[in-house]
């Protein structure tokens, strides 16, 4: 099956998938009882109104929106908004910034704040994944190269110990330091340099112990004993290793390494008062609103579907005897 091909074939399941799950969360949400009159009551006694107001915003939500009609026209209704990014309005009023909900109020279009809000927290989760695969890589091979190492076994000690340590006691230490004036209160350094290390350490640990097993697998292989026969100098022949080795890899790049960072970005922004899309989620959940909720969810789906895809497509690349189209 030629590239062309498995690409189509991989984006066609994504979408399925992605029609399947919307249509999952629509009939979650459809058949509980009463969740959007439960939600606006909570929105209006949030801002101090009474029965009769309550009453009143609930009927003319429902009937502005139109929640009054028939289940399938819902339903073509909530697909289309979905598609087409128009995923509601926010519930309650703006909060301080800093708090996590700081960037969104009553009213606004809650695509636009879920955008911002990932924008916001992939300033410092992508370089976090490229400093975590490159120094994973690059630990975990030259282990695999020098089993004998001191150098080798120092380093995977660290990493290890960095993954195995939590990341919020660290921040927290620091943040501690920062107080007590031992370390500069900087927000260089706490909005951008301590979130990249942090979770990047989160990464690191499944990193390095991945690429070490499957570098020591490669490197005593055939083909790598027949490079070192020519006179390849250790350059050429850690690329011969990597590029067999990294197959396995993207799996825990994009299962594991996605677990991983969902947990951490709630963290790392909780911990150092960050608006980005964990606080965005986490501040949504607390408050009940429910269309920032959808939306948010909305994006871990569309994250997790788009990583199965590239995946697939990346093994495919890498190694072409790998048939993704008839996974």
């Amino acid at each position: 099956m030629n590239f062309v091909r498995i690409v189509a074939k991989r984006v066609a399941l994504g979408l399925v998938a992605a029609w399947a799950v919307l249509t999952v969360v629509f009939a979650v949400f459809t058949m509980s009882d009463d969740w959007i009159e439960q939600t606006i009551e909570g929105a209006m006694r949030f801002q101090g109104a009474n029965e009769a107001e309550i009453e009143r915003s609930i009927e003319e939500y429902l009937a502005t929106h139109g929640f009054d009609r028939p289940l399938y026209e819902l339903y073509f209704d909530w697909m289309g908004n979905m598609l087409t990014f128009q995923w509601g309005e926010a519930f309650f009023l703006e909060a301080d910034r800093g708090s996590g909900a700081g960037f969104y109020g009553t009213g606004d279009p809650v695509f636009p704040m879920v955008a911002d809000a990932v924008l916001r927290t992939g300033m410092y989760v992508l370089p976090a994944i490229v400093l975590a695969i490159v120094a994973g890589v690059l630990i975990g091979l030259y282990a695999a190269m020098n089993p004998q190492s001191r150098l080798a076994g120092s380093g995977m000690s660290m990493a290890y110990l960095l993954f195995a340590v939590p990341n919020f006691w660290i921040g927290g230490m620091l943040l501690s330091y920062a107080a007590g004036g031992v370390i500069p209160d900087s927000t260089l350094l706490f909005e951008h340099i301590l979130p990249i290390t942090l979770t990047a350490t989160t990464l690191l640990g499944g990193y390095v112990a991945y690429s070490r097993a499957h570098s020591i697998e490669y490197a005593s292989a055939d083909f790598v004993t027949l490079v070192k026969a020519k006179g390849a100098n250790r350059i050429r022949i850690a690329t011969h290793i990597v590029r067999n080795s990294a197959i396995p890899l993207f799996s825990m790049l994009f299962t594991e390494a996605l677990a991983l960072l969902v947990l951490a970005v709630f963290v790392i922004e909780s911990l150092f008062q960050l608006d980005g899309f964990g606080s965005l989620l986490f501040n949504a959940v607390h408050m009940r609103d429910l269309p920032v909720v959808l939306g948010c969810t909305l994006v871990i789906i569309a994250v997790g579907i788009l990583g199965n895809i590239v995946q697939d497509l990346a093994y495919s690349s890498l190694d072409p005897r790998v048939d993704t189209g008839s996974r």
